[in-house]
């Protein structure tokens, strides 16, 4: 099967190229759509309110199978995705940042955590 992008471009391919793969493995589990997090690490934008940590950035992928011709076809799934693709990679390269340059994400303290269960 041949993966075609369609208004992705190839440094968001390369960046995420681990995921995409993935996805395609479990893509009987994970179905036609897959989010995608963006990962800006140190570059992250900061949310107006301090105490919330970084932006947390998600864009929804969607893949459509061509049996006929062997060809999966994947593109953002709305305008608004298509948006923050392309500015996410216009950013990174602005910056010079190698698409499979990763660092540790940014501390977001409003994501949820599972806490530790002991017995006591």
């Amino acid at each position: 099967m041949i993966t075609v992008f369609d208004r992705i471009p190839d440094y968001f391919a390369e960046r995420y190229n681990d995921e995409i793969e993935a996805w395609a493995a479990n893509f009987s589990k994970i179905g036609p759509v897959k989010s995608v997090v963006l990962k800006e690490g140190p570059f992250a934008d900061l949310s107006p309110d301090p105490e919330q940590g970084a932006v947390l950035l998600a864009v929804k992928l969607i893949a459509k199978m061509e049996r006929r011709v062997g060809r999966v076809t994947v593109s953002p799934l709305g305008e608004r995705d298509e948006e923050l693709i392309r500015k996410h990679c216009e950013k990174m390269a602005r910056l010079n940042i190698h698409p499979r340059k990763f660092w540790k994400e940014p501390a977001r303290p409003w994501l949820p955590f599972m806490p530790t269960i002991g017995s006591a």
